[in-house]
């Protein structure tokens, strides 16, 4: 089989492509997976995926490995290879360490109360309560401003290595996983509880409140992981 001549080409002559053939169709995978399209413990059988991409079983064995060292794939002797899943104790572990993080970030907010991370930590709580408030909000516009708050926390903390952690944190395969097929978002009632959770934070950096803000952060980030691990029990339709 050509393999020059697949749905991967991105317009550039394969020798003088930036990525490999196998590579390209590992980020095409991936994003099948992180969309949800594939979801955890569906099988990726090498022939099927070669017919279904007009590429040969090598490029798509390739593509595999480089997933599967990633963390996004397992690959099973005898059995081929399967998007990877991830457990309650995953979700447990990972949610903790970001609550930790973001409770630091939060109650050095409060003590450091720049004037711009203060009005713009109230801006997007008082966004995510108007989403919130209309059953019909995209769970990802909701999920984009609860994103944009962490990233306003944690940058305006004032410790040098916390943003870079965070988004360390955040590259974790596993957690990818979480964040895009379980999004906590998906229910109204779910959006209205991180809203009230998002003002109640923002209330307590604002009015200067360390202790408080942290806890209110770890509260955020523990109703968040409740709402996920309900969801690995009994997975909601989108």
């Amino acid at each position: 089989m050509n393999d020059t001549e697949t749905g991967l080409d991105d317009g550039l002559p394969l020798g003088k492509s930036a990525k490999s053939l196998p590579e390209r169709l590992a980020d095409l995978l991936l994003a099948e997976v992180m969309a949800g399209r594939l979801r955890g413990g569906d099988r990726l059988k090498e022939e099927t995926l070669a017919q279904q991409h007009a590429v040969s079983r090598a490029t798509v064995r390739e593509a595999l490995i480089a997933l599967a060292k990633g963390g996004y794939v397992v690959r099973v002797p005898r059995f081929g290879a399967r998007v990877a899943e991830f457990s309650s104790e995953d979700v447990a572990d990972l949610f903790e360490l970001r609550a930790t993080l973001l409770g630091v970030a939060a109650g050095r907010c409060a003590r450091v109360s720049a004037p711009a991370t203060l009005a713009g930590l109230q801006d997007l709580a008082a966004r995510m309560e108007q989403l919130a408030a209309d059953p019909a909000t995209d769970p990802q516009a909701f999920a984009a401003c609860s994103v944009r708050a962490q990233a306003l926390l944690v940058g305006g903390s004032g410790n040098r290595y916390l943003p870079d952690v965070y988004e360390r944190l955040a590259g974790i395969s596993s957690w990818q996983l979480i964040r895009c097929q379980a999004a906590s978002f998906l229910r109204a009632d779910w959006r209205a509880e991180s809203a009230a959770d998002w003002l109640r934070l923002a209330d307590r950096v604002v009015a200067g409140d360390a202790g408080g803000a942290e806890a209110a952060a770890r509260l955020l980030l523990t109703h968040s992981a409740a709402r996920v691990q309900q969801q690995l029990q009994e997975p909601v339709a989108s």
